[in-house]
């Protein structure tokens, strides 16, 4: 019986030393699991921080590249690559750099020009720069030095696209108001950095992709003081024109409920607003300065290196210059050496011509006689004169000073197969420009105004009845400034951003190219008025030349741009 019970003990002490056994392992076990979880939940904080703090490495640099476009001018690629990185308290940041890979991710060459492939843009070639950023983040804490622990890597690109302006039927910087009365077809891409209030008397129709920053809306704009027209508006979906008004009626525009969704649905992608994150399209200078700045005077002093770039009388090769103190008229190239203006007649070596005259008539939508500098195209064909690069400025001092085009059917032959016209004063044509052999043009100036074939400057302050029109045809990309809608007054919209002088009732007015509305105008501010003692409407045959689908453009186009985060890598998550 004893030793059956010893036995029976040492079976009991047997099992308890098993038990305590298993409840060591166990517990080592459960120790060590918790120092492997403590250690993995201090490694998991250390990577959080690095990250973040990569994270605010790389948004100083996307935000100083961004302002370098705007401020670097001719240097930003050498300013890119010179950025530097933030310091941290606690934390090393080591293998920074800001790089152009040799290639996009298609294989083309970086940078270069690149077919887009989605988004508004679509289609589009545009000369595009990818940017990688890199940066390794290392904390330097007690707590990352208790395990190996190399920090973490960050790559990402940054892709800067430019836009000519050229490749927008209508493009404008503010408020983009468009009411034709007769029936109107906008058959390129329309683009407002603002937003867009379309409407029609009769119809209004959209046969590319329309974008707005802010809201696209039907109707006016509040402070139009017009009444909104019952013409139909339509966009295209890729294959057909869909109209606005649903089947149940009404307008579907931003303010209803569903419109970020049922826009897409209805015109496939074709037409996108603030609700679909369309990104502004800026020009490359300063965000403080006016758009007007890059067809004013050149300021070498004060412009920064960006706003010199892209100003138009650097860009000339040739400028005809009024000097305000003498109210002379001097000719200066590129360079400011002197340039002639007058030349002998080829016709008559007895008598000269001249590349100008002066002009004088009465604009009655200004309520003013204006005095200007009538710049002779087909002189400056004839004297050999023309500037070799393409780009004229021309400037004229004084209240009342403007600048008229005149015998402009056929512009100046160049390699660049383009001529350009600026001024920081209100610009006029008078008949036909660029219709023979027709070539890329552009032309920018505080307001255009434009004058028929049959223009009489005897009668400009007559009764508009004695002002009757002629057909007329005008060729090119247009930067102008607008009056916008105010206090109940109607900018008169894209369909009258021309201004008009004369009887046009029922006269076609032809025009092939671009609407660029960049600027509110400094210079020529009277508001836009219909009929007697102004002007009546012509009929509008417009349309976006196709001849600027492509690459090339008029010689000195401005560009916009646009900032994209793209594809980007982590490396350095062990330890």
């Amino acid at each position: 019986m004893r030793q059956g019970r010893r036995k029976e003990r040492g079976s009991i002490l047997a099992v308890t030393m098993i038990v305590l056994l298993i409840a060591a392992v166990v517990a080592t076990g459960l120790a060590s699991h918790a120092v492997f979880q403590f250690r993995n939940a201090a490694r998991y904080e250390v990577y959080k921080n690095e990250f973040e703090v990569a994270e605010a490495v790389f948004a100083k640099a996307f935000a100083e590249i961004g302002f370098l476009v705007q401020y670097a001018g001719p240097n930003l690629q050498t300013e890119i690559a010179n950025i530097q990185p933030p310091t941290f308290d606690s934390y090393t940041v080591k293998n920074f750099s800001i790089t152009l890979p040799p290639q996009h991710p298609d294989g083309s060459a970086n940078p270069g020009n690149q077919t887009v492939s989605e988004g508004p843009w679509t289609g589009l070639t545009l000369y595009t720069m990818r940017y990688r950023v890199t940066a390794r983040v290392h904390q330097n804490s007690n707590t990352s030095q208790r395990f190996k622990h190399p920090g973490v890597e960050l790559s990402q690109d940054l892709e800067l696209r430019y836009i000519p302006l050229y490749l927008f039927a209508i493009f404008y910087d503010g408020d983009l108001e468009i009411h034709p009365g007769p029936a109107m077809t906008v058959n390129g891409r329309v683009h407002s950095n603002a937003s867009l209030w379309v409407g029609a008397n009769a119809s209004l129709a959209f046969e590319d992709h329309v974008t707005a920053v802010g809201q696209i809306l039907h109707g006016r704009h509040p402070d139009s003081g017009e009444p909104v027209g019952n013409g139909d508006v339509t966009f295209f979906n890729d294959t057909s024109s869909v109209s606005m008004q649903p089947g149940e009626g009404g307008w579907l525009d931003h303010l209803d409920s569903n419109w970020a969704t049922e826009s897409q649905a209805r015109w496939n992608g074709y037409v996108n607003d603030e609700s679909h994150n369309v990104s502004e399209l800026p020009l490359p200078i300063p965000e403080r300065e006016d758009p007007h700045a890059i067809i004013e005077r050149a300021d070498p002093d004060n412009d920064p290196p960006s706003l010199q770039q892209e100003k138009f009388e650097n860009k000339a090769g040739l400028k005809i210059l009024r000097d305000p103190a003498t109210g002379e008229v001097h000719g200066f190239d590129g360079d400011d050496n002197p340039v002639e203006l007058t030349y002998t007649d080829p016709g008559d070596p007895s008598a000269t011509k001249s590349l100008y005259s002066e002009g004088s008539f009465y604009d009655a939508r200004e309520g003013k006689w204006v005095s200007t500098i009538d710049v002779n195209i087909a002189n400056m064909i004839e004297s050999g004169t023309a500037p070799e690069n393409g780009i004229l400025y021309v400037s004229n001092e004084g209240v009342n000073g403007a600048v008229r085009v005149t015998s402009a059917q056929e512009l100046p032959d160049n390699a660049q197969n383009g001529f350009s016209i600026a001024t920081d004063d209100a610009i006029y044509f008078k008949g036909d420009f660029n219709t023979v052999n027709k070539k890329y043009a552009l032309v920018a100036g505080d307001a255009i105004m434009v004058q028929s074939n049959d223009w009489d400057d005897t009668r400009s302050n007559e009764h508009v009845n004695n002002r009757q029109a002629t057909p007329t045809t005008m060729n090119g990309v247009f930067f102008q400034g607008i009056v916008p809608s105010q206090s109940s007054a109607y900018s008169g919209g894209v369909e009258n951003s021309f201004r008009f002088m004369e009887r046009w009732s029922g006269v076609p007015f032809y025009f092939n190219g671009s609407l660029v509305c960049m600027w509110k105008s400094q210079k020529w501010t009277g508001p836009w008025v219909y009929g007697n003692p102004v002007y009546e409407a012509p009929q509008r045959p417009w349309s976006w030349d196709t001849i600027y689908a492509g690459l090339n453009g008029p010689p000195g186009t401005p560009r916009v741009y646009e900032v994209l985060r793209r594809h980007w890598n982590i490396r350095g998550l062990g330890g």
